[in-house]
């Protein structure tokens, strides 16, 4: 990954506009721009600068900038999160520092229920075997193979597996 598309990366996980990323770090736009598509070469004080408003050190930021990032991912790279009796949660993708969005899938057991408090992540969900009966506060709904959901920080969600056979959603977390 080139410099610029990291700061880029983080600068976006952040919230920050290009203008913030500038105004903050007390460099010009035209800066950032050059430097995000890795038109100039910053000295280590401005890097720094930039970083210090990206909350990152040097030594992270360049931790893993020899790694090679990948697009494809295949069911060798899953990792298992959780293996409990009632589900399993398994990561689709290697955990990669700055990652936007974690994928996962939940498998549920027949007639199994998954609870989740979704305190400061937003949440994207695909309903990809089963039916289940999904419950987000107060509201609830039957979903079948093809169903999806999308949660907002600050609510609950209950998944119930409804069928004798296991169940599999994919969740994405951002």
């Amino acid at each position: 990954m080139q410099i610029g598309q990291k700061i880029r990366r983080l600068r976006k996980l952040r919230g920050l506009t290009i203008e913030g990323l500038a105004e903050n770090a007390e460099l010009t736009k035209g800066f950032i721009s050059q430097l995000e598509r890795d038109k100039t070469v910053p000295s280590v004080t401005t890097l720094k600068q930039v970083l210090d408003v990206l909350g990152i050190d040097l030594a992270t930021f360049f931790s893993d900038l020899g790694e090679i990032e990948r697009n494809i991912y295949t069911k060798k790279d899953r990792s298992e999160e959780i293996s409990e009796k009632e589900y399993k949660i398994e990561s689709l993708i290697p955990k990669l520092k700055y990652l936007e969005m974690e994928p996962v899938l939940l498998t549920l057991a027949p007639l199994a229920v998954y609870q989740r408090n979704y305190e400061e992540d937003e949440g994207f969900g695909f309903v990809v075997k089963g039916r289940v009966e999904l419950t987000v506060e107060k509201e609830t709904r039957i979903l079948n193979r093809g169903g999806c959901f999308y949660l907002f920080f600050d609510n609950r969600m209950v998944i119930k597996n409804l069928t004798r056979r296991s169940a599999e959603i994919l969740l994405v977390h951002y």
